[in-house]
């Protein structure tokens, strides 16, 4: 006769760590990380600060701890959200999800410090958020290689516009030598000019005015695209950005047989951001969709205002992007142009410095019927951003 077999008792699942074990050594571990790293309750009370914390926000550990965190602490989110009670923690408290942050700061030293703050919730048996968990991660030296790296690629961009500047010069420059010649003849001409070559001569030099005026109103566009990556913020003319931009890539356009439409609301309003990191997003983006479109086509450029955001659309009639390659493009030194022809830069620092002024970047595309990158940002956004 066969016996029932015992049931099988599953294995016991491997824990993370052993609390007994690691309690006694737990102010160790949290001293021991680079990060500066704080932990409220809900009441907004300091539970735990690590010493790079300490160094940094805040005084010694005995009067931290059980302390309401704005009153002790030297809170990173205070100047930011000044005038309100309200700082990341609490946002995290009510969405009940993480919140990434980025905030420059002046350190006991003097000098600007960029830091990288996570917010994190630990839920409580009720579901709600019993502690908040912040990471404070000084990125400074990684901020200011991007910058750097921003910064050239936004040169070698310049560098692509070459021949377009020069298109763009010469002809004004012409129209002046000319003007100077017929005003040379005249001059060796007549001994005194009558009165009737009075309106031609006006007309002369209202045409040298007008055409340096040119000259000039093209270099200060260059100057805005690479003026120094740690420009100040401030309110930025959307639509002259883009109208800039599309106006130094006129003759790479018309070179490739590339028509251009301009839809840009009036209505739009300025945007809180960088100068050099609006007109280097818009360059990135309408440089790949010219670059796109060796054989011709269509660059469409749109923007739109709804409520307190901001709307820009860049399309082209290129071939598309791959859809293997979508979830790719926004990796760093990622191409798929010829080698000498992009860094693979563009896109990552676009991201970068849209999500850097509280917006979103995303791009529209299939194989063979050309992209679309949507560009949201808010009028009165951080404005720190990467760019």
């Amino acid at each position: 006769m066969a016996h029932p077999q015992p049931a099988s008792v599953p294995a016991p699942s491997p824990s993370r760590m052993d609390i007994e074990q690691v309690r006694h050594i737990l102010p160790q571990l949290i001293d021991a990380l680079s990060d500066a790293v704080v932990v409220v309750d809900r009441a907004q009370k300091v539970v735990a600060a690590n010493r790079r914390y300490l160094d940094a926000f805040g005084p010694g550990r005995a009067a931290v701890i059980g302390t309401h965190c704005m009153e002790v602490l030297h809170c990173p989110d205070a100047e930011a959200n000044a005038g309100s009670s309200r700082c990341s923690a609490c946002e995290v408290m009510e969405l009940k999800r993480p919140v990434r942050r980025v905030r420059n700061m002046t350190d006991p030293g003097g000098a600007q410090r960029r830091w990288e703050a996570t917010y994190n919730p630990v839920l409580g048996p009720d579901g709600e958020v019993s502690h908040v968990v912040e990471v404070w991660r000084d990125i400074s030296e990684r901020s200011d290689l991007e910058a750097q790296l921003a910064h050239s690629e936004r040169l070698a961009s310049l560098g692509t516009l070459a021949a377009g500047v020069a298109h763009e010069l010469n002809n004004p420059m012409a129209a002046i030598l000319a003007g100077v010649e017929r005003l040379r003849r005249w001059l060796t001409r007549e001994q005194q000019l009558p009165s009737r070559n009075r309106e031609d001569m006006d007309g002369v030099l209202q045409g040298i005015e007008r055409e340096t005026q040119r000259c000039t109103e093209t270099t200060e566009k260059l100057l805005l695209l690479a003026q120094p990556y740690r420009a100040a913020t401030a309110w930025v003319d959307l639509n002259r950005a883009v109208r800039d931009t599309l106006s130094l890539l006129n003759y790479q356009m018309a070179k490739q047989g590339i028509a251009m439409v301009q839809d840009l609301d009036p209505k739009v309003p300025p945007v809180w951001a960088r100068e050099s990191g609006i007109r280097g997003m818009c360059m990135n983006l309408c440089m790949n969709a010219v670059q796109a479109m060796k054989k011709g086509g269509m660059l469409t450029v749109r923007s739109r205002h709804a409520g307190s955001m901001v709307t820009l659309e860049i399309e082209d009639t290129g071939p598309g992007i791959q859809p293997q390659h979508l979830d790719r493009i926004w990796d760093p030194f990622f191409t798929t142009k010829p080698i000498g022809q992009g860094t693979g830069l563009g896109l990552s620092i676009t991201q970068r410095t849209v999500t850097g002024y509280g917006g979103t970047v995303r791009v529209e595309s299939h194989p063979g019927e050309g992209a679309c990158f949507i560009i949201e940002l808010p009028v009165q956004g951080p404005g720190g951003g990467d760019g």
